[in-house]
């Protein structure tokens, strides 16, 4: 999961974060980088948009990076 948590994440930051189990950062994520575009869009506010977008980039990929590896929940009737 932490591979295409990645990938996505690349595309898309915060729908990896949110693909490999970190919700509450992954909301986080989605809600900066639309911050961040939004003031891309702005001419005025861009230095502060651009370092937002790469800095939200850049948490994002690390943190679909560092995600604990999935595990299989066991049931009673698996053992």
């Amino acid at each position: 999961m932490r591979v295409l948590g990645i990938i996505v994440n690349i595309f898309f930051p915060g729908v990896g974060t949110l693909i490999v189990g970190k919700i509450g950062q992954g909301i986080a994520q989605l809600i900066l980088i639309v911050i961040a575009i939004f003031l891309d869009w702005t001419v005025i506010l861009e230095f502060i948009g651009i370092p937002l977008t790469i800095g939200t980039w850049i948490w994002a990929l690390v943190s679909a990076a560092t995600a604990p590896p999935v595990t299989k929940l066991t049931t009673s009737e698996d053992s």
